[in-house]
């Protein structure tokens, strides 16, 4: 059974940020010096992630039947859109 770990959205973000960053330091993507990856925001970094791998991932076809060693649950901290009127959906 996996471990199960709550954290806040914008702790996951840091943690993600810092996965990648690392993964980039070691093999630079085409077009990116080591410099400007060690230089971006951890947003930049997630941004550039998701880009560079966009399509690559497909939850049903990468499962190799193994369950997970950790489950995040993540809880949303980001502020409130300004046109949210409180709608549940």
């Amino acid at each position: 059974m996996p471990k199960t770990v709550t954290m806040k959205k914008s702790e996951y973000d840091k943690m993600a940020a810092a996965v990648l960053r690392a993964k980039y330091l070691k093999k630079t993507p085409k077009g990116y010096s080591k410099s400007e990856i060690k230089s971006m925001s951890d947003n930049s970094i997630l941004d550039m992630g998701y880009f560079l791998h966009e399509g690559e991932f497909d939850e049903f076809e990468s499962c190799d039947g193994k369950e997970p060693d950790v489950v995040y649950r993540i809880i949303d901290d980001s502020p409130p859109d300004d046109f949210d009127d409180g709608t549940p959906w």
